[in-house]
């Protein structure tokens, strides 16, 4: 994953000259919502709500300006939830919701398109690279007023949430030290109207974020690992608000 990050970097490197003589270039800000899960070698998940901030540039690369290159860095919130049960002796039904904070650098080729007085379609593809600042789940126990967030960073260390954390058919629920790095799949389409932009975008990831099975019941992780890629790896559908420069 250090080769990946450093051809990511690599590739901005490069083009900071071209950004740097271009005249066709526009600077934008970013926000919004979406909603994200695992796919491969889990089940008994659901998809939890998070948000992404940040910025970048959008790069002419032909005459014409239809063709665009568009870094960005971004702090973006990945995750999911589940419902299940927590406790040794008293077991009690619970809701689990693990929140992933990564710092994202997505890099995009895009097309874009003038439909008349100012409106433009912009489609975009490309990769992202991500570091994992912090991971940590928090629990509520249903009919109680009792929440706790747990204080481990699941990126350092695995967390076997003392023994007592179940999902919704009761299997035991443990996780492995999750992986920092993410390297995967972007893309999405924004319509633009002057300097205001909205968009929508999906994000696969291609490296595994953890072992098979932490989750769900065995033999649906088998079908899943077997259908989806063996490990855990994350998937996010976002809409987003936005302002260039």
């Amino acid at each position: 994953m250090n080769r990946l990050f450093k051809v990511s970097l690599g590739v901005v490197l490069a083009v900071l000259p071209l950004a740097a003589s271009a005249q066709d270039i526009h600077w934008q800000v970013r926000g919004g919502i979406g909603q994200s899960t695992l796919f491969g070698g889990v089940s008994h998940i659901d998809e939890r709500t998070g948000f992404h901030i940040g910025g970048g540039a959008d790069i002419g690369l032909s005459k014409n300006g239809v063709w665009r290159f568009q870094p960005a860095l971004q702090f973006a919130q990945k995750g999911w939830k589940f419902d299940g049960y927590y406790g040794n002796e008293q077991i009690m039904p619970a809701k689990f919701s693990t929140r992933l904070n990564y710092l994202q650098l997505p890099l995009q080729i895009a097309a874009r398109l003038n439909l008349g007085k100012e409106w433009y379609l912009t489609f975009r593809t490309g990769a992202y690279v991500a570091y994992g600042l912090s991971a940590k789940t928090r629990m509520e126990i249903l009919d109680t007023d009792h929440d706790e967030t747990f204080g481990t960073n699941h990126f350092c260390e695995a967390f076997d949430f003392y023994h007592g954390a179940y999902d919704e058919e009761k299997h035991n629920v443990e996780y492995s030290q999750f992986d920092r790095w993410d390297f995967g799949a972007i893309g999405g389409i924004d319509l633009s109207y002057r300097h205001f932009i909205f968009g929508y975008q999906v994000a696969m990831g291609f490296t595994k974020l953890c072992d098979a099975g932490f989750i769900g019941n065995p033999i649906n992780n088998i079908l899943s690992a077997a259908l989806l890629g063996g490990h855990p790896k994350n998937i996010s559908a976002e809409i987003s608000v936005g302002y260039q420069f």
